[in-house]
């Protein structure tokens, strides 16, 4: 699981499921009285799914559910989520991994002009490759940062 060591281990003394560890937050964000908007909401589904390896990418994820969300309202509610003991401190200030950065991608046309930006670039990538016949159209990548390298490794379906 992607996400194991950000939730705190005092938090989860216990062998739990994501879903028993998700219900034992938010039943101990409701008795620290913390307000649950439909914002934190998503961040505690996304922080209990394992879909992400670092807080970046946890708020990437919530992002994309709520686009005018800000960094800061992630980090300002992760911090929360720390304070009380759910996540791991030492982990929350793991802001990025190498992968954040090839997540998002923006396009400028021939002229420097901004087309649209927040792209996926993971997605463009497999598609580029289907559409050129490298990978078959149920193929999935794994795209990787290493040094100044991007790595593609196909997954077969």
């Amino acid at each position: 699981m992607a996400n194991e060591g950000l939730i705190s281990s005092s938090f989860n003394k216990h062998c739990l499921s994501l879903t028993e560890a998700k219900n034992q937050c938010l039943e101990t964000l409701k008795n620290h009285k913390i307000r649950l908007s439909k914002q934190r909401l998503e961040i505690i589904d996304i922080l209990f799914s394992g879909e992400f390896s670092c807080t970046k990418e946890l708020f990437y994820e919530a992002q994309e559910r709520y686009p005018d969300l800000g960094m800061s309202t992630v980090y300002r509610f992760l911090k929360v989520l720390a304070d009380i003991g759910i996540i791991s401190k030492q982990k929350i200030l793991e802001v990025g991994c190498r992968n954040c950065e090839i997540r998002k991608a923006t396009l400028i046309n021939r002229y420097g002009q901004k087309v649209t930006e927040g792209l996926n670039l993971h997605e463009i990538v497999r598609l580029g490759l289907v559409v050129k016949g490298v990978i078959g159209s149920d193929e999935r990548i794994d795209v990787q940062m290493v040094d100044d390298a991007i790595n593609i490794s196909v997954k077969k379906p």
